[in-house]
């Protein structure tokens, strides 16, 4: 029955209500309510008043964060008559717990792994699983869910750009920006980028660590599952994408110290070398060396930037690229970087 709805589904609604006893106590709840229209709020106070007199619990439950400022107030308003409860994430035992539900079966290793690496996000463990079905990627022997082969299914790719997209504008923008400089990075960096003074993103962070997009770790801010940071890298076009890693490259260049800015180019070309995309077609073909300049153009290196870290010359990265290119079929770095974050296992 819609509550919310159209003027004909309230107006079924007071109907049902009234038929019920006046001493019998009632529940409602409401899932996803992040999903709703902006004038729930209103509708929600009008169930209130209405049944004033009865024994009435509302329940509401969102993904934190989410639903904009008229939820976001619903959900802060102080009253004696309102608990908040936060869900922690899943740990890794009720991660695999709610796989073996999910599939009746025990999930293999490859599996397991994926689903560790949802941040302990139950709803996208369950699109996981209905994704790996749909695509009929799940091999069920003898009680065993077995994952031949590490694939990131559609419907799981398209809840995590979702998640993403429906932030606010500015922890959106925060989000993305972050995601592009590395699944880590310091809070300053980003907001450098969104030319943002880091007190003004502060409400920013609390929305995306609330939603599950970033935890604090070390003074920094971290994805907490590598999906979740692919998801946040795969919101964007890849123009865009490829545009502000070359804006935290030149920042990374020029306005450092020597010292900050050398642990930075080393970190920067660790998680490019130790996330290879194992997964993109052509990979296998590449030598190392052209496996390694990939890598480093991919996460959004200059040429230069890559000459120096590869210990070569610019024209020696020139004459790799147009290997690289033509064994992955591609003409441009910004296609690369694209394949690249695409396939990533």
């Amino acid at each position: 029955m819609s509550i919310f709805g159209s003027d004909q589904g309230r107006c079924a609604a007071r109907s049902w209500f009234e038929t019920q006893q006046q001493e019998q106590p009632l529940l409602l709840l409401v899932d996803d309510v992040q999903l709703a229209a902006p004038d729930t709020i209103r509708r929600v106070d009008w169930l209130h008043s209405v049944l004033a007199t009865r024994p009435l619990a509302i329940v509401l439950a969102r993904i934190p964060g989410m639903g904009g400022p008229e939820m976001n107030r619903l959900f802060t308003r102080n009253s004696t008559h309102v608990e908040r409860l936060a869900l922690e994430p899943l740990d890794r035992t009720a991660v695999r717990a709610l796989l073996a539900d999910l599939l009746d079966a025990v999930p293999d290793e490859r599996l397991a792994a994926m689903a560790d690496d949802l941040g302990g996000n139950p709803r996208l463990v369950v699109d996981l699983v209905a994704g790996l079905r749909a695509e009929r990627h799940l091999e069920m022997l003898n009680g065993c869910a077995r994952l031949p082969a590490r694939v990131l299914p559609r419907r799981l790719r398209t809840t995590l750009v979702h998640m993403v997209r429906s932030l606010t504008p500015l922890t959106r923008k925060l989000v993305q920006v972050g995601a592009a400089i590395g699944p880590r990075f310091p809070l300053a960096d980003a907001a450098h980028l969104l030319r943002e003074m880091p007190g003004n993103l502060l409400l920013s962070v609390d929305e995306a660590i609330a939603g599950g997009l970033l935890v604090e770790d070390d003074g920094q801010l971290t994805f907490p599952g590598q999906l979740l940071w692919r998801g946040a890298v795969e919101s964007m076009p890849s123009s865009v994408l490829a545009a502000i890693r070359a804006d935290a490259a030149l920042m990374a260049a020029s306005t450092l110290p020597a010292s900050v800015s050398e642990a930075g180019k080393s970190a920067q070309l660790a998680d490019a070398e130790a996330a290879s995309p194992d997964l993109l077609p052509g990979w296998d073909e590449l030598t190392g060396t052209e496996q390694r300049v990939a890598s480093l153009v991919g996460s959004g290196m200059t040429n230069r930037q890559v000459a120096r870290d590869a210990h070569m010359s610019s024209h020696t990265v020139n004459y790799h690229l147009r290997g690289i290119y033509r064994k992955l079929g591609i003409q441009s770095r910004v296609e690369l970087a694209r394949l690249i974050y695409q396939n990533r296992s």
